[in-house]
């Protein structure tokens, strides 16, 4: 016993005495100050017939070798007091250069509707687009502005807007003019020839954008491992926090001052084959209820009761000929307090993030000018040649008119337009523009990833899906709506026609159930 509690307690000695040494050994270390030189220090002339990026980016990581603080300023010291003047005059030039990166935004110009219009039709394009704009206003703030440079490839309509708050009663005026752009919306799903959206223009400006991004990113990663902060020494992303501050507070702002209040999506596309609904509730009998707010409906859509839809016919794979994205926004009208603390804030926020940009870039250390004007250059170019890329999908896309924006001034022009959208079946084959049963298909309307179809819902898919590809997701397939499973639990209705076999084998499943039971019995 008494061996085994001295060998405890040499143990514990020995661990003390190496804590001990290792923190003599760092002050030791600090007060050395060991020198991580390159070759151009003490050249006499002009240094980039010697500059070589391995060997600058080594010197920062020389600097940082040590986590402790003081090891790490005591290096630092005593590698600038290595520097000729000439160096330190190249050096101090360097940071002035870098301090411009935080005015980006001025040279990017004044905000457009590229942006969101490509976060609507592509969201990850949009979102790209965003960690591309380095801090510079991204969308614009005021109502207008959004349906100043639509084409005649794109709606946008905006009822007037009644005299004091938002008006309570829609008046038969404001009908007529929304019924007007769901007309429009049937219009563009009814035509014959199929629009198909420019996947390769498309593809082409995304990859250019990715380039973009990985090159500016590149660029800041190897800056910030030459480039030494003399008040937070040890830290070796600083470029990045810079990025993550600017790109995080743009985003914020834009979001605070964004003029709408509630956006809702509605994908909309034909149905190529015979579909059969049954049962179910119908949605426009809570959108049609005055009591019934739109907001509550819509995030209330798991509740209603699902209906069976039924494909007859083929079901050998047919592509729909027309999909679009019909996008409804309610104006804000300032009536919103947390809105508009929200605006404050950001404001706030932003003119602390520059102030902190400037300074972290006017302060850096051992910074070369060529890596400075290098980082300058590619982080300038990623900003403006990615909002020029954006305009230039934008353009192409819009052909095909993938996107129909309607702006109303209430949740009650909203409602209603979402509910003429959801019963555009109703007109179907009885109205007079479309005379032909058989050239009239049947529309799905996918909203919130809940799928209806004749103003049931009818099946359900993540709503991620469509929010992260936008116009580019696949709309959803009513073949994959599994009713062999369904039948196999005799969830199916009797009146099933015979010439389904997988609802026959159902039902017959359901009468061998019904039978042994009767036999157990």
């Amino acid at each position: 016993m008494p061996l085994r509690l001295s060998s405890l307690t040499f143990q514990a000695r020995c661990q003390i005495l190496s804590f001990l040494l290792a923190t003599l050994s760092a002050f030791a270390y600090a007060q050395d100050g060991k020198i991580c030189a390159t070759e151009p220090d003490q050249y006499i002339g002009n240094s980039q017939d010697h500059f070589q990026i391995t060997s600058w980016m080594g010197r920062g990581v020389c600097v940082r070798s040590h986590s402790v603080d003081l090891a790490c300023y005591q290096t630092l010291e005593a590698t600038l007091k290595n520097l000729n003047f000439l160096r330190v005059g190249e050096y101090t030039g360097a940071a002035s250069v870098l301090a411009l990166l935080p005015t980006i935004g001025a040279l990017l110009g004044a905000p457009t509707t590229e942006i969101w219009r490509l976060l609507t039709v592509v969201p990850f394009g949009g979102g790209l687009a965003m960690l591309l704009s380095f801090g510079g206003a991204i969308l614009p703030v005021r109502v207008e502005d959004y349906g100043k440079d639509l084409s005649s490839h794109k709606v946008s309509f905006r009822a007037k807007a009644a005299k004091g708050h938002q008006h309570q009663h829609i008046d038969d005026e404001t009908y007529a003019e929304l019924d007007s752009v769901v007309k429009h919306i049937e219009a563009r799903m009814r035509q014959d020839q199929t629009m198909r959206l420019p996947k390769g223009h498309l593809w082409i400006g995304l990859l250019a954008m990715v380039a973009l991004f990985f090159g500016a990113q590149a660029a800041m990663t190897i800056t910030e491992q030459g480039g030494v902060l003399p008040w937070w020494c040890t830290t070796r992303w600083w470029m990045h926090l810079w990025y993550g501050m600017v790109t995080v507070t743009a985003i914020a702002e834009n979001w605070a001052q964004l003029p709408f209040r509630e956006t809702w999506k509605l994908f909309v596309s034909d149905i190529p084959y015979d579909v059969k609904v049954r049962g179910g509730d119908s949605i426009i009998a809570k959108l049609d209820r005055p009591e019934q707010s739109v907001d509550r409906v819509l995030h209330g859509l798991a509740s209603l009761k699902a209906g069976t839809a039924t494909v007859q016919g083929s079901k050998q794979y047919t592509r729909p000929l027309n999909a679009v994205l019909v996008v409804i926004s309610v104006v804000n009208h300032g009536d919103q307090r947390i809105r508009s603390l929200l605006r404050l804030l950001s404001k706030c926020t932003s003119i602390a993030t520059f102030v902190t940009g400037t300074a972290l870039f006017a302060s850096v250390q051992l910074l070369a000018l060529p890596m400075a004007v290098m980082v300058l250059t590619l982080v300038l170019a990623a900003g403006v040649y990615g909002r020029a890329i954006t305009g230039w999908i934008v353009q192409g896309v819009s052909k095909t008119e993938p996107l129909i924006h309607v702006i109303v001034n209430s949740t009650e022009e909203a409602q209603h337009v979402i509910a003429r959208i959801l019963s555009l079946d109703e007109y179907g084959t009885e109205d007079t523009e479309f005379p032909n049963e058989s050239e009239v298909r049947n529309l799905q309307v996918e909203l919130h990833g809940h799928v209806f179809v004749k103003r049931r819902r009818v099946a359900h898919r993540t709503p991620w899906y469509l929010r992260t590809l936008g116009v580019l997701a696949q709309p959803f397939d009513l073949r994959n709506v599994d009713m062999s499973k369904l039948s196999a639990h005799g969830e199916v209705q009797e009146g099933t026609p015979p010439s389904q076999s997988e609802l026959e084998l159902g039902l017959l499943r359901k009468e061998d159930r019904q039978a042994s039971n009767v036999q157990s019995f």
